[in-house]
């Protein structure tokens, strides 16, 4: 005897997921056009200014400026090796390393060690104008980064990876079964 809640056929649903990589190296400045390339290039100018207003500064051998100076070169190197990472398509060719949520982690903590170093140089712009020009290049350095770990956090979600394309094919199949 048949169950009457028991459905006499069942749909299988398959999902495959291809990613579509080149994986050879090779330059495209088609990323510097994108919003990340440009952010990733603010970021860069940014950090780079703050660096050079607080260097210019009359008291720039001060312990005060080390943060300052430790925050801004690590961020412009680590920013400047992203941004050729994704110029030549490094990222594209190692595409299992989770770039994105690097970037993402980078791209949050960078914000708050921002703020802290902006304002120590803010506690010195009494002192000479300098630090108020670093203070500047700090926050706005501060702003970029935060909104670059919006947008990293956002594409985590979604599933994507940095650079590359996923193609998802949906095949739908539909089993009858008798019982």
């Amino acid at each position: 005897m048949a169950d009457p809640g028991f459905p006499s056929q069942h749909t299988t649903t398959t999902t495959v997921t291809n990613t579509e990589i080149i994986s050879n190296l090779r330059y495209d400045n088609a990323y510097l056009y994108t919003l990340e390339g440009k952010l990733k290039i603010a970021q860069i100018v940014f950090v780079l200014l703050s660096l050079i207003a607080v260097s210019f500064s009359t008291y720039s051998m001060w312990y005060q400026n080390s943060a300052v100076t430790s925050i801004s070169m690590f961020g412009f190197w680590f920013s400047l090796f992203m941004l050729v990472f994704y110029i030549f398509h490094v990222v594209e060719c190692f595409y299992k390393i989770p770039w994105l949520k690097i970037e993402m982690i980078f791209d949050v903590c960078w914000p708050i060690l921002y703020l802290l170093s902006a304002s120590s140089a803010a506690a010195y712009t009494g002192l000479h104008f300098s630090y108020m020009i670093s203070l500047l290049f700090g926050f706005a350095a501060m702003f970029a980064y935060g909104y670059d770990a919006l947008l990293k956090y956002q594409a985590v979600q979604r599933g994507e990876i940095a650079q590359g394309n996923i193609v998802v094919h949906k095949q739908t199949t539909t089993s009858t079964a008798a019982y």
